[in-house]
């Protein structure tokens, strides 16, 4: 019986969070609670991306894959190194059981 290939997330860890105000702009992480972290793994965002994220009226600064935890919705915001970012939009991939993230910068943290 062939073993399913265990995917590798190296890339680094996405922190996620909820706005504790919803209304508010986000300005550093005191504005925002602490939900958990996923490991990811970086992609790269091929043209079809960055046209997509342009007709949301937003700018693809990243996109990143993470294993798929069934509980996820666009209304989080990531952080990852010292940057926070807003969720643009998310891809499940139920094959692949994977969530691809596609991410807009919102401010570096200071």
């Amino acid at each position: 019986m062939a073993r399913k290939k265990q995917k590798s997330y190296s890339d680094g860890i996405a922190e996620l969070y909820r706005k504790k105000d919803p209304e508010s702009n986000v300005k550093s992480l005191d504005d925002l609670e602490y939900l958990g972290f996923l490991y990811y793994t970086e992609k790269s965002n091929r043209q079809q991306d960055v046209e997509f994220a342009q007709q949301l009226g937003t700018t693809l600064s990243l996109k990143i894959a993470t294993p798929d935890d069934g509980n996820m919705d666009s209304s989080r915001n990531v952080v990852i190194g010292d940057t926070i970012y807003a969720i643009i939009y998310i891809d499940r991939s139920r094959a692949e059981q994977e969530l691809y993230f596609y991410l807009e910068e919102v401010r570096k943290i200071e």
